[in-house]
């Protein structure tokens, strides 16, 4: 006969251990507090069929916050998540509890699709410290006037191109940013908008973009069995991009770092070793030379990529606001031809002269982020995280907080549309620079933090960009002005704003007209005010400079 002593007493084990775990879990449950209010969350689905447009949630979580209040708990299909719509609370608890709020939510979205060179992905640790190091040594403000020339070199080769092609202002745009960018972090000069090396770095970018937007980020999250099919099953288009990212993004992080060691090694580069990233080597005890070698790697990658998409996008915005508000822009030029007259351009030594170009970037800004929401399903992909506000944190343990419990391990995300808070920016929707101005014409306290995160989290290369974008504003407007385009009868046709969404949420291309603000505007008169040479202006015939970079390996 067969005894069933043994099975019998290990089912009723079985039983009463998950009745204990059960009942444990229940009274926890019902002894602390409640969790933040927050929409119904359905099984599997969460609070997806809640949000009126998952492809901009940001909107939805500031529209609940007249139903839930400030903070709200929801669930992204089986996500758990805090959304913060106060920028209160956010100061609170990103900088005033930091030591709970500095870590990062992790995907397996990250790692499949090679995202996890980048710092903001990193949790809360040692390689995070290394790298926290390696970007403030380069990039802290103290830092910044090392790259003034670069910037204003930059912005001076993006006025040849609008002076040469103004219809493509897009290209120009990214011009400036992979200019300058490359230069201070590789001590590459790009001859063209094809320049070889650009390509290489941003395919990685484009792959990705392309790839992986919030909805197939939340489906990989959700169901991650698809990244490991076989690249030859019918319908793994998750696996074939993948292992096309991580070759790219293998090529984005050697090939430009190669360069860079080969003119060192010849005794003519500047770069990493001149803006510091080299001379880590000997100030980071306690790391092995690999380990410090692979940071520096990705800590590049990481300056271009958090540089790029952000910087050319809020430029974007930029030009989108000036052709829809040409009074503000006739009131910023008409500060710049105050300051610095017609007879030459606009330098660093004059940004504390020009308080209302100040204003106008701290509005572009607020007006519209490049980056409004770091929901989770916008996180697990995101290119450009240094720079943005609304990058989701991660808590290191439970915690209380105005009588609400948030969760061990939960994702607490700023929603940026606290930017459009009425209370702090009446009439939110208008592009106003003045709300940044006080009545005599100097600048509020109000700097726009929120576009550069808080906390230990927060963008590390924000001098940079900040830098960058002014010079950009400043050096076009002193040049250009941007109008509305007219129809044959000489009408002008409406601009009807339309935004992309995803990671990077930018101006949809706009029709408009680029034109010199000066009748004798040319490439000679223009020449003599940047002081550079003609070979050193961008020629957009140019074919790629095949012979600095080598072939992909």
């Amino acid at each position: 006969m067969l005894d069933t002593g043994p099975v019998l007493y290990l089912a009723t084990a079985t039983f009463v251990l998950v009745s204990l775990s059960w009942g444990r879990k229940r009274w926890e449950n019902r002894s602390r507090p409640p969790l933040p209010p927050g929409p119904p969350c359905l099984p599997l689905l969460g609070s997806i069929l809640s949000l009126d447009d998952p492809s901009r949630p940001w909107l939805s979580f500031n529209a609940f916050r007249s139903t839930y209040g400030d903070i709200i708990y929801a669930r992204l299909l089986t996500k758990p998540v805090v959304v913060v719509n106060s920028e209160e609370i956010a100061r609170d608890l990103f900088e005033l509890r930091s030591t709970i709020y500095s870590d990062k939510p992790q995907s397996i979205v990250h790692e499949a699709f090679a995202m996890d060179f980048s710092i903001a992905f990193f949790p809360y640790g040692d390689r995070w410290r290394l790298h926290r190091r390696i970007f403030h040594q380069q990039f802290r403000q103290a830092a910044i006037p090392t790259y003034h020339h670069e910037l204003l070199r930059s912005a001076h080769k993006m006025l040849f191109s609008f002076l040469q092609n103004p219809h493509n202002y897009t290209s120009h745009v990214q011009m400036f940013t992979s200019s300058f960018i490359l230069s201070i972090v590789y001590d590459y000069q790009p001859k063209s908008e094809n320049d070889r090396l650009v390509r290489i770095i941003l395919k990685y970018t484009e792959l990705a973009v392309a790839a992986v937007g919030p909805r197939a980020a939340m489906v990989m999250e959700t169901f991650p069995f698809l990244l490991q099919l076989p690249v030859w099953f019918p319908g793994a288009t998750f696996k074939r991009t993948s292992v096309e990212c991580h070759k790219a993004g293998q090529d984005a992080k050697e090939i430009p770092f190669k360069y860079v060691t080969d003119r060192m090694a010849s005794h003519i580069a500047r770069s990493i070793e001149h803006n510091g990233l080299t001379q880590n080597h000997n100030q980071m005890n306690g790391f092995e030379n690999k380990v410090i070698e692979k940071a520096i790697k990705e800590a590049a990658r990481t300056a271009f990529a958090a540089t790029n998409e952000t910087t050319v996008g809020t430029i974007l915005v930029f030009l989108l606001a000036m052709v829809l508000h040409p009074e503000v822009q006739a009131k910023v030029q008409a500060d710049i031809d105050r300051v610095i007259g017609k007879d030459r351009l606009p330098d660093f030594n004059d940004r504390p002269a020009l308080p209302y170009v100040e204003a106008v970037l701290r509005e572009t800004l607020r007006w519209h982020p490049v980056a409004p929401m770091g929901l989770y399903i916008l996180s697990q992909f995101q290119l450009n995280p240094t720079v943005l506000s609304g990058i989701p944190h991660a808590t290191t343990t439970s915690d209380i907080y105005n009588g609400y419990f948030i969760p061990k391990g939960v994702d607490v995300i700023p929603n940026t549309a606290m930017t459009h808070d009425e209370q702090k920016y009446p009439n939110p929707d208008e592009f106003k620079p003045e709300r940044f101005l006080h009545e005599d014409g100097s600048l509020t306290s109000d700097t726009m933090p929120l576009g550069f995160g808080l906390g230990r989290r927060s963008c590390v290369g924000r001098y940079l960009v900040e830098a960058a974008l002014w010079v950009a504003i400043t050096s076009f407007l002193a040049t250009f002005s941007i109008q509305k385009t007219l129809d044959e009868h000489g009408e002008e046709i409406p601009v009807v704003p339309k935004f992309t969404t995803g990671l990077i949420i930018h101006p949809e291309t706009f029709p408009c007209r680029i034109v010199p603000r000066f009748k004798d505007a040319s490439v000679e008169s223009l020449t003599q005010l940047t002081g550079l040479g003609s070979s050193e202006s961008i020629d957009i015939n140019f074919e790629p400079n095949t012979d600095i970079v080598g072939e992909q390996s």
